[in-house]
């Protein structure tokens, strides 16, 4: 039997059916029940529903309207739903699907969808047959039946509806997702799926007046019953952010009608949740229960969507200054001395300081506007480094934080100073620059009598707290140092003990100073716990970048694309680095470069190849000869034709003179964050072009991303190494005596888990920031 022979139900065409089953996964039972192929001028019967629509004396649909809407003669896909307030039969309401859409002008895309016009938008309730209802009764372990009398008893002109089956059984979670072809997909797995015509058709009124839940869903809306939203994985900014807004407001009318509500997000590339089962196969019904599992309170989500963004959310900087160093827009102190600091309020106008937050003091901007000075305008304001507080550097890197430090050094040598990280490479290029003796090099006793100390996180603990007040506190790279401190190997051992030296320190220290290029507010909110009460910190936010440059992106499902590139460039001369997540990578491709070959044209039958590379990775990083490597890396560097490099080449290495013509990137998903994945390209300062490919997928599958699911599964296995476990004598519940170190640890883990489950897309946003552009490169 072909195509030509086969008959479909409802009428439905070929294409229509396939459309449903194969293209969207809809379970048979479902598209017989609830999709019907209409065409002809009987369309017009199921879209001129309301009285509002204009029409002739003789009942007859206005011209204009008939014209609208003169598509839907060549077919479509009638989609029914029933009416929860007309005892769930057929309502009058529904939406077809065009075979032929037509255009909307205004946004520049076709209409998928055409619903009754002059009519308020409903829900879609499907039809449910038997074997989609065990399916749902089966995933939420509910017995239809408690026998077969039990079936056999029921009244059979009246049987029980299944939607009045869900009313009786709260404890079901309802899940909304946009279109009806993704809610019967859901359906066809055994979720429970309602369909909204729309993002914001979830709920009705206006914000902050009258917006409630749509009245359609309030049959559904038993106190306590779980509600998740389900919307289309998207890449747009501006459609992500439209997404963002209509599922808080949603969530917020569902919450306000007494239920709860979670979010589930699909993890990409594919955009609806139909296309996210068709493509994953057999995997589609754990992964997708995975994911859902997942979904995270509004609270979460909300916090969730602010962490994707770089940067600061939260905190609003002190001073913004767009200088490509930071020393360059100190105050200078001379000229603070000679200025009467309680008399410049009244001489803002004419003297060369003015007021700002906090009491801290800036130069006055010029207000010339001719003349030889007249740039002086439009420079940046300055600002005065604060004595004490908790200072916060946002700055790109190579911006010069560090010797913004080194200038600190320089003005209070007496000050006992402490360089605390997390990488041992960063630590020893660090004191060199900010003339501070290296914890390795001193005994037991020389941590104590050192002025001035760099010394990891790792070795924290061994400091003698009690004879040991610091000046100042710096840290630099402070997101990937708190990561490390909380989630390394290293650190387990002893991290109780590190965190107990550190808030004492962090405590105690007049000035703790932060530095990186990509603050987040979670990183300011931990060291913020740690501080005085009631303490502000102080910002200084740089926004001068390093430049735009060229970003060749390959899309391919693995790196052999890039690899061909990365050998076309060293045949043809070019010197190149290469960044890579991978150990495993960086071995294979330096064993690839090095091997021995034939050389057709050599009466030599085995020629060593003719390439100098050099490779860090974790086997061989703290090698003598890799030690003495990245001390000089600058210079180091021009010996060889390629650099091979995995993430033990560690942060807080700069490679500032140019050398390699071109910049790989090989990211698999396993061990680092986008932003660790950017900070490892920009190593190589020059502004030469990147050659980036990064893994569609993670290779180990998707982690939990829900901060408060990951501290709730800690707390009930006391898989804890550095909280002391307390329980609520009042209330039992669980928590922790650091609880702010354990949400801490919770956010960072989902943070991780997010970029590591989205690390493409999320690698791929980070050169957005920094002017720069993207060329997609097929495989």
């Amino acid at each position: 039997m072909n195509a030509a022979t086969t008959e479909y139900p409802n009428y439905l065409t070929a294409a229509e059916y396939h459309e449903l089953a194969v293209g969207s996964a809809i379970h048979p039972a479902l598209i017989e029940r609830n999709f019907f192929h209409v065409e002809g001028e009987s369309v017009y019967d199921f879209l001129f529903i309301s009285d509002k629509i204009p029409r002739k004396n003789a009942g007859r649909v206005t011209d204009g309207y008939i014209k609208m809407y003169q598509h839907l003669l060549l077919g479509g896909t009638w989609i029914q739903s029933l009416d929860p307030f007309k005892n769930w039969q057929p309502m009058e309401w529904g939406r077809i699907k065009p075979n032929f859409p037509r255009i909307d002008w205004q946004k520049g895309k076709p209409v998928k969808y055409e619903s009754p016009p002059k009519t308020a938008n409903r829900v879609t309730y499907f039809d449910i047959a038997n074997p989609i209802w065990d399916k749902v009764a089966k995933r939420y372990l509910i017995k239809r039946y408690h026998s077969l009398l039990a079936l056999r008893l029921l009244d059979q002109l009246n049987p029980l509806i299944f939607w009045e089956w869900v009313k009786q059984h709260p404890e079901i979670p309802v899940i909304l997702c946009e279109g009806e072809k993704k809610a019967a997909c859901l359906l066809s797995l055994g979720f429970l799926a309602i369909a909204l015509p729309g993002i914001w058709n979830g709920r009705v009124g206006k914000q902050d007046f009258d917006e409630r839940l749509h009245p359609d869903l309030v049959p559904m809306a038993q106190a306590g019953r779980k509600f998740i939203i389900l919307f289309d994985y998207e890449t747009r900014a501006n459609t992500r952010w439209s997404v963002f807004q209509a599922t808080v407001r949603t969530a917020k009318a569902i919450e306000s009608a007494g239920c709860f509500c979670e979010v589930a997000l699909l993890p990409g590339p594919e955009k609806g949740v139909d296309d996210f089962v068709v493509a994953r196969g057999e995997d589609a019904n754990a992964l997708l229960t995975a994911i859902i599992d997942d979904a995270k309170s509004l609270k979460d989500y909300q916090r969730s969507y602010r962490a994707k963004k770089w940067g600061l959310s939260k905190y609003k900087p002190d001073v913004t200054v767009n200088v490509k160093y930071l020393s360059e827009a100190l105050c200078i102190p001379e000229l603070e001395e000679k200025c009467n600091l309680p008399e410049l309020y009244e001489l803002e106008k004419e003297q060369l300081f003015t007021p700002s937050i906090k009491g801290h003091w800036r130069k006055k901007e010029s207000t010339d506007s001719g003349g030889v000075d007249s740039d002086k305008s439009k420079k940046s304001p300055s600002f005065n480094f604060p004595k004490s507080g908790l200072v916060v550097l946002w700055s790109d890197m190579g911006t010069g934080k560090t010797e913004l430090m080194r200038w600190w050094r320089d003005q209070n040598p007496d000050a006992r100073f402490l360089n605390n990280g997390h990488r041992v490479n960063l630590l020893k290029n660090l004191s060199d620059r900010l003339k501070t003796a290296m914890y390795s090099d001193l005994g037991f006793g020389g941590l104590a009598q050192a002025q001035a100390l760099s010394i990891t996180i790792d070795s924290l603990h061994k400091l003698n707290t009690q004879a040991l007040i610091y000046g100042c506190i710096f840290i630099d790279e402070a997101c990937q140092y708190l990561t490390h401190l909380l989630h390394s190997n290293t650190c387990k051992q002893h991290r109780a003990a590190i965190l107990e030296v550190l808030e004492y320190i962090v405590y105690n220290a007049p000035l703790v100073v932060l530095a990186d290029a990509h603050m987040d507010d979670l990183t300011v909110d931990f060291f913020r716990a740690m501080r005085p009460v009631g303490e502000v910190p102080y910002i200084v936010k740089n926004e001068w970048k390093n430049g735009s440059r060229t970003i060749y992106w390959y899309e391919g499902s693995n790196s052999s694309a890039l690899v061909a590139q990365i050998s076309a460039a060293l045949m043809q001369g070019l010197k190149v680095m290469v960044a890579s997540d991978s150990k495993r990578f960086i071995k294979k491709l330096e064993k690839s470069f090095t091997i021995k070959y034939e050389d057709p044209n050599s009466d030599q039958s085995h020629t060593p190849q003719k390439w100098r590379i050099w490779s860090v990775h974790s086997d061989n990083s703290g090698s003598d000869e890799n030690v003495a490597f990245i001390k000089d890396i600058t210079n180091a560097v021009k010996n060889f034709d390629a650099l091979f490099t995995s993430p033990s080449l560690g942060t807080g290495v700069d490679i500032s003179e140019y050398h390699f013509d071109l910049v790989f990137g090989v990211f698999h998903g396993v061990s680092q964050t986008a932003t660790e994945c950017a900070q490892q390209l920009y190593r190589y300062r020059p502004k030469v072009p990147f050659h980036i490919w990064v893994a569609p997928r993670p290779p180990f599958g998707y982690q939990d991303t829900n901060a408060s699911k990951i501290k709730e599964r800690l707390l009930q296995t006391n898989e804890m190494t550095a909280f002391l476990l307390r329980i609520d004598r009042e209330t039992g519940k669980r928590g922790a005596e650091k609880d702010w170190a354990l949400e801490a640890y919770c956010q960072i883990m989902a943070n991780r888990h997010y970029s590591l489950n989205n690390l493409r897309d999320d690698l791929a946003i980070a050169p957005h920031r920094n002017g720069q552009y993207i060329y997609i490169c097929g495989q």
